[in-house]
C-alpha cells in the first residue's frame, strides 16, 4: 500500500487558488472581502480553504478587521530596476527614507514594503496599482519625489482613500501629511552666505524637471544676488546623480568666465563637482569652492568635506511613518497638513573665503 504524502508546510493563498481553479487575485479578493467577487468563485475559494484546512495568518486577520499593518513607500527613478548596477544606483536619499520608515515600523509591529512606479506614464501607473492594491492592502504610503507632485496618482490615490504622506513636495501643499522644509529660504541663505565670502561669479546645478522643491532653493539664491551689484549667475541642468554634477561642473568650468563657487541642488552632484574639479588639478576650495543640498552621507564622506543644507531626512520619514501608523491603530481621519522642518546650514571645508 503506497502512503500518502502529507506536506507539513501550511497552506498558502497560492495552494488556496490551485485547489479551486481561481487565480491568486480572487483568493485575495476574497480574503480581503472584495465587494466584487462572484459568489461561485467566493464559494470556490472558501470551500477551498476548508478542505485545505487553511487558517488565515495574524495577516489575513488584521485586513478582515481593516488594517494590514503594513506601510507602503513609493519611489519613481529614471532608470527602471532592472537596469540599475554598480555605476548606476537609486539615490542614497532613499536609503535615509527607508532607515526612518524601518525604525518606525518595527518599534510598531509594521511591515514596510517598497514599489517602484514610473512617474511619467499615467496609464500604465494605474494599472500597476490596480494589481498591486489587489495583492496588498496598505495602511498608509510615504510619496517621494517626484512622485509626491504627480496629479494622477494623489487622485488615484484620494479616490482609493488611502493615507498617504508626501516628502519635500513641491506643489499642492494642502493634499495628504506633507514634511517640508523652506526651500527658498535655504536656497537665500547659501547665496548671501557666499557672497560673504566675496564670491561673485556663481554656478547653479538644477535636479531634475520632474522635482519641484529644488526650484524654490534657485529662487532664493537669485534673489540674494540681486541685492549685490555685479554678480553673474551660471545655470545647468543635472538629474541628482553624481555623474549629472560632474559633467554639469565640467560644462561650468569650460565657459568663457567660470564661476568661483558652484551650488548644486543636492549632495550626490556637488559629489561629482568635487571630482570634476580634482580631475583637472583643481585645487578646492583654493581654486573652486563648492556648496551641496541635503546633508547626505556623501557630503561629509569626502575631503574636503562638502557644506550643504542639512534636513533630517531619516527624521522626517520616521515622523511621517508614527503619523500612518497613529492613524491606522487609533482609526482617525487622515487630515491634510503640511509640517514645516526645521533646516541647518553645515559649513564645511568646501568654502573658501576670497573676499581679502
Amino acid at each position: 500500500m503506497k502512503a500518502e504524502r502529507v506536506s507539513m508546510t501550511r497552506p498558502t493563498i497560492i495552494d488556496i487558488a490551485k485547489h479551486a481553479g481561481v487565480s491568486f487575485k480572487t483568493v485575495s479578493r476574497v480574503l480581503n472581502k472584495h465587494p466584487k467577487v462572484g459568489e461561485d468563485y467566493r464559494r470556490k475559494v472558501e470551500q477551498a480553504m476548508e478542505e485545505l484546512n487553511f487558517r488565515p495568518n495574524r495577516a489575513a486577520q488584521q485586513l478582515r478587521g481593516g488594517r494590514s499593518s503594513m506601510l507602503g513607500l513609493l519611489v519613481s527613478d529614471s532608470a527602471a530596476i532592472h537596469k540599475l548596477d554598480e555605476g548606476n544606483r537609486l539615490p542614497s536619499y532613499l536609503a535615509d527614507i527607508i532607515t526612518g520608515m524601518l525604525q518606525s515600523c518595527q518599534q510598531a509591529g509594521f511591515h514596510l514594503v517598497t514599489e517602484n512606479i514610473d512617474s511619467s506614464d499615467a496609464e500604465a501607473g494605474r494599472a500597476w496599482l490596480d494589481d498591486c492594491f489587489d495583492a496588498v492592502s496598505f495602511d498608509g504610503l510615504l510619496l517621494m519625489p517626484p512622485l509626491c507632485d504627480c496629479d494622477w496618482l494623489l487622485d488615484e490615490l484620494d479616490a482609493r482613500q488611502v493615507r498617504y504622506a508626501r516628502m519635500n513636495p513641491g506643489t499642492q501643499l494642502d493634499r495628504g501629511l506633507c514634511l517640508v522644509i523652506d526651500n527658498y529660504a535655504a536656497g537665500r541663505e547659501i547665496g548671501a552666505y557666499l557672497l560673504a565670502q566675496g564670491h561673485r561669479r556663481l554656478g547653479y546645478i538644477t535636479g531634475p524637471a520632474s522635482h519641484f522643491a529644488h526650484t524654490p532653493r534657485l529662487d532664493g539664491l537669485r534673489d540674494a544676488m540681486a541685492n549685490v551689484p555685479d554678480t553673474q549667475l551660471q545655470i545647468e541642468q543635472g538629474a541628482f546623480t553624481f555623474d549629472s554634477g560632474l559633467k554639469a561642473g565640467a560644462a561650468m568650468m569650460d565657459s568663457a568666465i567660470p564661476p568661483t563657487a558652484i551650488f548644486a541642488a543636492n549632495d550626490e552632484m556637488a559629489a561629482g563637482v568635487l571630482a570634476m574639479a580634482f580631475e583637472r588639478g583643481l585645487q578646492v576650495p583654493a581654486q573652486l569652492s563648492i556648496f551641496g543640498f541635503g546633508g547626505l552621507l556623501i557630503s561629509q564622506s569626502t575631503w574636503p568635506r562638502i557644506s550643504t543644507v542639512s534636513q533630517p531626512t531619516i527624521a522626517m520619514a520616521r515622523m511621517a511613518a508614527d503619523a500612518l501608523i497613529a492613524a491606522t491603530l487609533e482609526g482617525k481621519e487622515w487630515e491634510a497638513r503640511c509640517v514645516q522642518i526645521d533646516y541647518e546650514l553645515k559649513l564645511r571645508q568646501s568654502v573658501a573665503d576670497i573676499s581679502g
